[in-house]
């Protein structure tokens, strides 16, 4: 049997040290049916999940079950219209409630979809989902990402058709937040896409609950979750910053040594959105822009001579290059 809230923590030993479940969610021990009667946001129903949906709609959050997993929470409706449905859970008091050093927050949770849809996974702090990722299968078919403090806008992991989407298959998604290094990490193993972005300083907070929605939906869509997980962990797993070194290698840099530009290509027609220049003791110099270009060239005319790191921010995650300046 799968437990909620683990009120009494859980650790485990990983090969990254001591990890803390905080939560540990698949929905095995409920009853079928709604997950909570109450619609509005007000009343915590199985698990203490609140439900919310738009004005008037007829969406549902149903436990129900299904092959191979147990139990999944489906979101449906049978209106013609698109609406809008969320399930959340606070976390605030399991976050603050970690052992110390544990300063890297990762969610995890599985996802389904089919029809017209969009399913979103969110950390939200004070009314605002600051780390957010979402499988957009509407007029545009697209995964999203967003980061608040690195852009307001949602950053492209991949881009498809509607014959290309990735419909009708379950896709584990994992975010962490790197609470020490004000850092944001999305990861979807099968999909292979990966994406990392800075979170201003000045923020410090950022965690009172998570969420997970199904936005756009009418007759015949079709949104499911499962195995959502909350942990506490001491560092960023290998893994995930070895996906860092697997985008960093699949781009080129040349002249290196540059004088005045350098240019930049890669091999998989990856679209650079930005490149910011650090010196080698971390601090940042420059921003440059560009217009989700495959190629660039970036002017180093004004960089003094010696060694810099380049962060090259892509749609399929970051790349860092050590560039050296004649």
């Amino acid at each position: 049997m799968k437990k909620n809230i683990l009120l009494i923590t859980c650790f485990f030993i990983t090969q990254f040290g001591i990890a803390q479940v905080l939560l540990n969610e698949d929905f095995n021990s409920y009853a079928s049916g709604h997950l909570n009667t109450d619609y509005t946001g007000i009343t915590p129903g199985q698990g203490g999940w609140m439900i919310k949906r738009s004005n008037n709609a007829n969406a549902t959050a149903i436990v129900s079950p299904e092959s191979g997993k147990g139990n999944v929470v489906t979101f449906t409706t049978n209106s013609t219209l698109n609406e809008y449905i969320m399930i959340q859970q606070a976390i605030d008091a399991l976050w603050n409630n970690r052992t110390a050093g544990n300063n890297v927050l990762k969610f995890e949770y599985e996802v389904f979809g089919t029809g017209f849809f969009i399913a979103e996974g969110s950390i939200w702090d004070g009314g605002i989902n600051f780390i957010n990722l979402r499988f957009l299968a509407t007029s545009g078919h697209r995964i999203e990402a967003r980061t608040i403090g690195s852009v307001t806008t949602n950053q492209i992991l991949q881009s498809y058709t509607s014959a290309t989407f990735p419909y009708n298959t379950w896709h584990k998604v994992e975010f962490f937040y790197d609470y020490t290094a004000k850092k944001a990490y999305y990861y979807i193993p099968n999909l292979n896409l990966f994406r990392v972005d800075n979170i201003v300083s000045a923020i410090t907070n950022l965690q009172d609950n998570i969420s997970l929605i199904g936005s756009g939906i009418k007759i015949g869509s079709l949104v499911k979750y499962d195995n959502i997980k909350l942990t506490a962990l001491p560092s960023v797993p290998s893994y995930i910053l070895s996906a860092n070194e697997i985008v960093s290698a699949k781009f080129n840099m040349y002249p290196n040594p540059a004088t005045n530009v350098v240019n930049i290509t890669n091999s998989e027609n990856m679209l650079v959105e930005q490149v910011t220049v650090y010196d080698i003791s971390g601090k940042q110099l420059t921003i440059q822009s560009f217009n989700n270009q495959i190629a660039i060239q970036l002017n180093v005319e004004d960089l003094a001579s010696g060694t810099y790191m380049l962060h090259i921010q892509t749609n399929a995650g970051l790349a860092v290059k050590k560039l050296v300046k004649k």
